[in-house]
């Protein structure tokens, strides 16, 4: 009899162990396919904006000062967007979010190939902006809940690599268009953002099924059971008999019904500070450099075709650095990699700023495309491990809202004890019940029986689980 026939008949697996024992995350063909699109057509708006300036300039009659709206409607329609869809995500599930933020992204992009001005192309941006402000946060966070724990990192990185590998190969296809149409070539490439509507069919009950950890979280322990079982049909591991567990650490004072409370109150409150600050200094910078990289870079003296192919040439540094974060992601601590990003970045923009010519210029603006690219699977990951599942939408579009969402409190200057952590140098998802078991009384009372199952909890696990809690908390 197999373990976890075993362990059915003994006492029921709880929905996350069930996950967690799977040898690798239970999505269809069509899920993968669905997300990677959904990771290739974010990345690609802010890519294709920027490649599209000089003929944005042309068919509009727009100077470079004017394209300082748009920039900033579309990081206004982040804010909005991160908000309200993460709200959404995580009071009504995963697959709502996902739909509307998708949906709203493709809307978005299809607009913006018919504007006419500087205003009407402001408006589309921030519709576009609404839908890309949590399109990458939610699908990380679904990735984090629906793969292993010890996998999480991996499959995140494989999504960017692909999405890489299309980006480039979209990024040359686009010159030619550019080439061929100066004035209007931009249309077909901003309206070519529109397919990303060509995922909402598979936001369903077989492919990008709900999160059965959201569900669990929610109470609904038989729908949650249902979508592991199709799970563990699709990766060919045999099926647990009967319903599952509730989560073991699952206690009421965890509001799931209010995400945004539990948010503002320690110790989740220090780490939403700490990283709302990392990351809205790095994806100002982030943005500025991905919009603007072609009039950056004639403005250091680099001719208008040459910065356009430069522009091109910088998509091909995520895919190779993808490798090595593949590689690395399970290896390497968090903190250390987006670290090690954020340092290759900055060198990058020191060797564009100092104008030492076509060659350095080019030097640097790969160096600070492989420094976001190097950084930006770590961050999202850590958004996925960092925040209990009835806050992580909200917790990590509001980060969104600043930047790509990363790690907070002290884990960016603790980071957890691989030899600690259960799952490999990756796996976090008891800190989460920790959380949960420290967080105050929301109504400020509390049982006794309450009281000692957390004190029993707190020292069962206590040798397996890493922490990462912010400050003032004990």
């Amino acid at each position: 009899m197999s373990d976890l026939t075993t362990r059915a008949t003994a006492q029921p697996l709880t929905v996350e162990e069930a996950i967690d024992r799977m040898p690798r995350v239970g999505l269809s063909r069509g899920a993968w396919l669905a997300l990677m699109l959904a990771f290739f057509f974010a990345n690609y708006d802010i890519g294709v904006f920027a490649v599209s300036i000089p003929s944005m300039i042309s068919g509009i009659g727009l100077n470079p000062a004017d394209l300082s709206w748009p920039v900033a409607a579309n990081l206004a329609g982040y804010a909005v967007g991160a908000y309200i869809f993460g709200h959404i995500s995580d009071r009504r599930g995963r697959q709502l979010g996902l739909f509307l933020t998708i949906a709203l992204l493709g809307v978005g992009g299809a607009l913006t190939a018919v504007s006419w001005d500087a205003a009407s192309l402001s408006f589309f941006r921030f519709l576009t902006g609404g839908g890309m402000g949590a399109v990458l946060a939610l699908c990380s966070a679904y990735i984090g809940e629906m793969a292993p724990k010890n996998r999480r990192g991996k499959y995140l990185s494989l999504l960017y690599v692909i999405g890489g590998i299309l980006n480039l190969i979209v990024g040359f296809a686009s010159l030619p268009v550019l080439a061929a149409l100066p004035s209007e070539g931009w249309r077909i490439l901003m309206g070519f953002g529109g397919l990303v509507l060509l995922i909402l069919p598979f936001i369903n009950r077989r492919d990008l099924m709900e999160s059965p950890r959201w569900l669990a979280e929610q109470g609904r322990i038989d729908e949650a059971t249902e979508v592991v079982r199709s799970m563990q049909r699709t990766v060919g591991v045999e099926v647990a008999r009967g319903t599952l567990a509730a989560p073991a650490h699952h206690l009421p004072d965890v509001e799931a019904e209010r995400p945004l409370r539990t948010l503002l109150r320690p110790p989740l409150l220090w780490r939403l500070l700490t990283v709302l600050g990392f990351w809205f200094i790095f994806y100002i910078a982030m943005y500025g450099f991905s919009s603007y990289l072609p009039l950056i870079l004639e403005g250091v003296g680099v001719s208008t075709s040459n910065a356009l192919l430069v522009t091109v040439l910088t998509r091909g540094a995520p895919l190779i650095v993808g490798f090595i974060v593949v590689a690395l992601i399970e290896k390497w601590e968090r903190r250390t990699m987006i670290i090690i990003g954020t340092l290759v970045f900055a060198l990058g923009i020191v060797l564009i700023i100092l104008g030492w010519g076509d060659a350095w210029a080019t030097a640097g603006s790969l160096l600070a495309t492989a420094g976001i690219a190097f950084m930006a699977t770590p961050a999202y990951t850590y958004t996925a491990e960092v925040f209990p599942t009835a806050a992580r939408g909200d917790g990590g579009v509001h980060l969104r809202r600043a930047g790509p969402p990363g790690r907070g409190g002290r884990a960016l200057h603790h980071p957890p004890d691989p030899a600690r952590c259960g799952g490999g140098p990756r796996g976090c998802d008891d800190d989460r019940a920790s959380d949960r078991l420290r967080s105050p009384d929301p109504h400020g009372s509390a049982d006794e029986g309450q009281v000692a199952r957390r004190d029993q909890l707190l020292t069962r696990s206590s040798g397996t689980r890493c922490r990462a809690l912010g400050p003032g908390t004990s």
